[in-house]
């Protein structure tokens, strides 16, 4: 392994000109985010999209793999897209490591029938990163079996029967109780933590994903959420991205105020309706693109809400129509890719504005967290 330089990752780009992104809902000049991201991680995206596009069809399977061979690009039936010439994949040569950090919030892991497929927990104990799971009575050894007994906290109360909802109540009043001003909720299938920089998506191993945006977070009177996006809805092309999205949904790997006067409700898209309260009520929300989270779909493993909460055999209407009855100014029920889905509009809610603390003074330069681009072989 080697510490390399950030150039060495960098994607070949198109010419340099002028674009606009998008940080609050509304066109703003790309330097506009400098005014927000400073004190972070280095963040530079240029346009790497290509410039051109040609589809190419084939009548037959050998047709395609005769034209494979003649460009010496490999090809094959699921191919849908390729480059040329061809690009090097990176992923898994390269990563962020550093020496171990801790965030300074508390850590929770509401959890349900996945001691024995646990990401998220194994994934914070490979990072070195303190956290509690919080389990019901009937599982807990199973929990302090494999993740010992300072990593679990046993609820007072067993099968309620509404899902996770009263299980992150508890945590709420919980990381309150020991004056947390501040406190995580991560869901319990989590898989890494990346970053976005050069145009490239690497795998970060240490805690400094977390740790950063705690820091951004606290800069500010009037944050009551924030957390990095899914690595999935961040291209790592386009230059038109903002490193942080404002006021639009928080999910799955949440950091919350917990001196304000919310609690999480419902049985169904609990996330995306205290992000909407908080929003109505003028608070910002914070979603990271520069800092990400990696996540296992929560229908692809057993346990968890899998079961009790998402499989309501209507192809989740009731899932989507319950968002639509506590937000129907903002939200409508969809039909798209074969199932109901929820859309929230959150144009209202692009002037909720930053509010910097006063004894905050911005800087010149960027903090790296202790993340080193290492090349392994």
């Amino acid at each position: 392994m080697r510490e390399v330089s950030l150039t060495e990752i960098q994607r070949p780009q198109k010419e340099k000109k002028y674009t606009r992104l998008t940080l609050l809902g509304n066109d703003i000049d790309q330097m506009s985010y400098k005014n927000y991201w400073w004190g972070m991680p280095s963040y530079e995206m240029g346009d790497a999209t290509p410039a051109h596009k040609v589809t190419f069809n084939f009548l037959t399977a050998q047709d395609l793999k005769d034209f494979s061979k003649k460009i010496g690009i490999k090809l094959t039936e699921k191919s849908n897209s390729a480059w040329y010439p061809p690009q090097p994949r990176i992923h898994g040569e390269y990563s962020y490591e550093g020496e171990l950090i801790q965030p300074r919030y508390p850590i929770y892991i509401p959890s349900k029938g996945r001691f024995k497929n646990q990401t998220t927990g194994t994934l914070l104990r490979y990072l070195g990163v303190k956290f509690k799971f919080v389990v019901e009575p009937s599982e807990a050894q199973e929990y302090i079996n494999r993740f010992g007994q300072d990593s679990v906290l046993v609820l007072p109360f067993q099968d309620l029967g509404q899902g996770s909802i009263p299980a992150r109540n508890w945590i709420w009043d919980h990381a309150k109780s020991i004056g947390a001003k501040r406190h995580w909720c991560l869901d319990d299938n989590i898989e890494s933590f990346c970053r976005c920089n050069m145009n490239r998506r690497l795998l970060v191993k240490t805690g400094a994903v977390l740790c950063a945006i705690e820091d951004w977070t606290d800069r500010y009177k009037n944050v009551a959420l924030a957390g990095p996006h899914h690595l999935g809805f961040v291209p790592d092309r386009d230059e038109g991205l903002s490193p942080i999205l404002l006021n639009s949904r928080i999910y799955s790997c949440i950091l919350i105020d917990t001196s304000l006067d919310y609690r999480w409700r419902g049985r169904y898209n609990e996330d995306t309706d205290l992000s909407l309260r908080v929003l109505k009520d003028g608070y910002i929300t914070a979603l990271f693109r520069a800092l990400l989270m990696k996540k296992a779909d929560t229908q692809t493993m057993s346990g968890g809400n899998t079961d009790n909460v998402y499989n309501t055999g209507d192809s989740r209407l009731a899932f989507a129509k319950s968002l639509e009855e506590q937000h129907p100014d903002v939200v409508k029920v969809i039909w798209k890719f074969n199932r109901w889905h929820h859309k929230v509009n959150y144009k209202p809610f692009a002037g909720n504005k930053l509010i910097l603390r006063d004894c905050v003074t911005p800087v010149c330069s960027n903090n790296e967290y202790g993340m080193k681009l290492i090349r392994r072989g």
